[in-house]
Protein backbone atom coordinates (compact mmCIF):
# COMPACT_ATOMS: atom_id res chain seq x y z
CA UNK A 1 0.00 0.00 0.00
CA UNK A 2 1.67 3.35 -0.97
CA UNK A 3 1.52 6.85 0.28
CA UNK A 4 -0.51 8.04 -1.93
CA UNK A 5 -3.54 5.69 -0.73
CA UNK A 6 -3.44 6.86 2.42
CA UNK A 7 -5.00 10.16 2.71
CA UNK A 8 -5.21 10.73 6.59
CA UNK A 9 -1.69 10.01 7.33
CA UNK A 10 0.28 13.30 9.16
CA UNK A 11 2.48 15.61 6.92
CA UNK A 12 4.59 18.10 7.47
CA UNK A 13 3.53 21.47 7.13
CA UNK A 14 4.92 22.76 3.74
CA UNK A 15 4.74 26.55 4.54
CA UNK A 16 6.19 28.10 7.73
CA UNK A 17 2.83 29.79 8.02
CA UNK A 18 1.27 26.92 8.70
CA UNK A 19 4.00 26.46 11.37
CA UNK A 20 2.67 29.18 13.63
CA UNK A 21 -0.52 29.21 12.58
CA UNK A 22 -0.89 25.50 14.32
CA UNK A 23 1.67 26.67 16.91
CA UNK A 24 -0.35 29.64 17.95
CA UNK A 25 -3.71 26.94 17.75
CA UNK A 26 -2.30 24.93 20.02
CA UNK A 27 -1.43 28.28 22.48
CA UNK A 28 -5.67 28.87 21.86
CA UNK A 29 -6.45 25.11 23.00
CA UNK A 30 -4.22 25.08 26.21
CA UNK A 31 -5.59 28.48 27.47
CA UNK A 32 -9.68 26.84 26.67
CA UNK A 33 -9.09 23.81 28.15
CA UNK A 34 -6.69 24.55 31.26
CA UNK A 35 -7.59 26.35 33.74
CA UNK A 36 -4.33 26.89 35.29
CA UNK A 37 -3.05 28.21 32.37
CA UNK A 38 -5.14 31.53 32.99
CA UNK A 39 -4.21 31.99 36.34
CA UNK A 40 -0.82 31.36 35.67
CA UNK A 41 -1.15 34.10 32.77
CA UNK A 42 -2.71 36.38 35.20
CA UNK A 43 -0.10 35.86 38.02
CA UNK A 44 2.75 36.88 34.92
CA UNK A 45 1.20 40.01 33.51
CA UNK A 46 0.53 41.04 37.80
CA UNK A 47 3.74 40.66 38.38
CA UNK A 48 5.09 42.30 35.07
CA UNK A 49 2.81 44.90 35.23
CA UNK A 50 3.77 45.36 38.77
CA UNK A 51 7.68 45.04 37.97
CA UNK A 52 7.27 48.03 35.45
CA UNK A 53 6.68 50.63 38.79
CA UNK A 54 10.25 48.65 40.15
CA UNK A 55 13.89 50.11 39.54
CA UNK A 56 15.11 46.42 37.74
CA UNK A 57 18.08 46.01 36.23
CA UNK A 58 18.24 43.94 32.65
CA UNK A 59 19.80 41.50 34.25
CA UNK A 60 16.68 41.33 36.75
CA UNK A 61 13.76 41.79 34.16
CA UNK A 62 15.64 38.66 32.55
CA UNK A 63 14.96 36.44 35.50
CA UNK A 64 11.41 37.77 35.49
CA UNK A 65 10.67 37.00 32.17
CA UNK A 66 12.51 33.61 32.20
CA UNK A 67 11.19 32.13 35.00
CA UNK A 68 7.53 33.56 33.66
CA UNK A 69 7.56 32.26 30.41
CA UNK A 70 9.04 28.62 32.13
CA UNK A 71 5.66 28.23 33.92
CA UNK A 72 3.75 28.75 30.44
CA UNK A 73 5.64 25.95 29.14
CA UNK A 74 5.63 23.71 32.12
CA UNK A 75 2.06 24.17 32.27
CA UNK A 76 1.82 23.30 27.83
CA UNK A 77 4.22 20.58 28.53
CA UNK A 78 2.06 19.30 30.99
CA UNK A 79 -1.35 19.45 28.86
CA UNK A 80 0.25 17.83 26.24
CA UNK A 81 1.25 14.65 28.38
CA UNK A 82 -2.66 14.75 30.21
CA UNK A 83 -3.79 14.30 26.87
CA UNK A 84 -1.39 11.55 25.17
CA UNK A 85 -2.28 9.85 28.77
CA UNK A 86 -5.85 9.89 27.94
CA UNK A 87 -5.42 9.05 24.39
CA UNK A 88 -3.68 5.99 25.76
CA UNK A 89 -6.34 4.76 28.13
CA UNK A 90 -9.62 6.14 29.33
CA UNK A 91 -9.68 4.36 31.91
CA UNK A 92 -8.25 4.44 35.52
CA UNK A 93 -4.47 2.95 35.55
CA UNK A 94 -2.06 3.52 38.23
CA UNK A 95 0.69 4.30 35.75
CA UNK A 96 -1.28 6.82 33.86
CA UNK A 97 -2.45 8.47 37.34
CA UNK A 98 1.72 8.40 38.15
CA UNK A 99 2.62 10.49 34.93
CA UNK A 100 0.23 12.69 35.24
CA UNK A 101 0.71 13.67 38.75
CA UNK A 102 4.51 13.67 37.91
CA UNK A 103 3.98 16.14 34.64
CA UNK A 104 1.97 18.87 37.47
CA UNK A 105 4.48 18.27 39.91
CA UNK A 106 6.75 19.73 36.93
CA UNK A 107 4.42 22.91 37.01
CA UNK A 108 3.84 23.38 40.47
CA UNK A 109 7.87 22.89 41.23
CA UNK A 110 8.39 25.40 38.25
CA UNK A 111 5.85 27.59 39.16
CA UNK A 112 7.31 27.23 43.02
CA UNK A 113 10.75 28.70 41.49
CA UNK A 114 9.37 31.45 40.08
CA UNK A 115 7.54 33.08 43.16
CA UNK A 116 11.07 32.12 44.61
CA UNK A 117 13.09 34.43 42.17
CA UNK A 118 10.35 36.72 42.06
CA UNK A 119 10.07 37.42 45.98
CA UNK A 120 14.18 37.94 45.60
CA UNK A 121 14.08 40.31 43.17
CA UNK A 122 10.79 41.95 43.96
CA UNK A 123 11.00 42.29 47.59
CA UNK A 124 14.10 44.10 48.25
CA UNK A 125 13.38 46.81 45.66
CA UNK A 126 9.98 47.10 47.67
CA UNK A 127 11.51 47.18 50.95
CA UNK A 128 14.04 50.13 49.35
CA UNK A 129 10.62 51.82 48.56
CA UNK A 130 9.28 51.87 52.25
CA UNK A 131 12.54 53.18 54.10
Amino acid sequence: MGLEEKPNLPSKNRRYRDSFHYAFKGIKTVFQEERNMKVHVAAGVFMLLFSLFLPLTKEEWLWILLVSYLVFVMEIINTVVENLVDLVTNEFHPIAKKVKDMAAAVVLVTATFAVLVGALIILPKLWQLIN
